[in-house]
């Protein structure tokens, strides 16, 4: 969000208070903060978590922005599942000599940390169950953190780069949603 949503952000903490605090408009601050702690997200994505906190949630107070972060990205668990079955279509379908690029970075940390795309790549349909156990437990955990890889690095990219072919070295494909994935690569989470 930028300053020229602020009149519809507006409107949606209306809604809110309408619902869940007798109607009982939000001071100018409280807008302000809440405003600061979700700008990251789009009008859009705040419209739906507002309607489906509307129609969902059963508890009187005011939302906390903790909750209505929770209605647009789902709980720690479910994204961390969703994150891996994202990862093991990947693996699927793209294969680990292509370097990737995944829409949420917290991807590349949990991937490095479980011994890399490479790695990952190599997992037979055996192991699969214990590499998401795996996977799943790391995300919580990691997921929580910044700093992550820009990218996980495949077997064209690591074998051309050590043979000095630094030419010959492909873009990584990007996977999911390329609107995020813009705004990380600008810098921008």
């Amino acid at each position: 969000m930028n300053n020229s949503d602020a009149e519809q952000f507006a409107k949606l903490m209306g809604v809110l208070a309408e619902v869940f605090d007798d109607g009982k408009e939000p001071s100018a601050f409280k807008v302000e903060v809440y405003f600061k702690t979700l700008e990251r997200f789009s009008v859009e994505q705040l419209s739906q978590a507002v309607e489906s906190m509307v129609v969902n949630r059963v508890y009187p107070s005011f939302p906390k922005p903790a909750e209505i972060i929770e209605a647009i990205q789902g709980k720690q668990e479910d994204r961390a599942t969703l994150a891996w079955v994202k990862v093991l279509e990947t693996v699927r379908r793209v294969g680990s000599y292509q370097s990737v690029k995944f829409d949420d970075p917290a991807i590349h940390s949990v991937i490095e940390a479980m011994g890399g795309w490479i790695e990952l790549g190599n997992m037979s349909v055996n192991d699969e169950k214990w590499k998401q156990k795996e996977f799943e437990k790391l995300y919580r955990v990691i997921a929580k953190r910044g700093n992550h890889p820009k990218y996980l690095i495949g077997i064209t990219e690591h074998k051309n780069s050590m043979m000095g072919f630094h030419k010959h070295i492909p873009e990584p494909i990007l996977i999911g949603d390329f609107r995020e994935v813009k705004k990380i690569q600008s810098g921008v989470t």
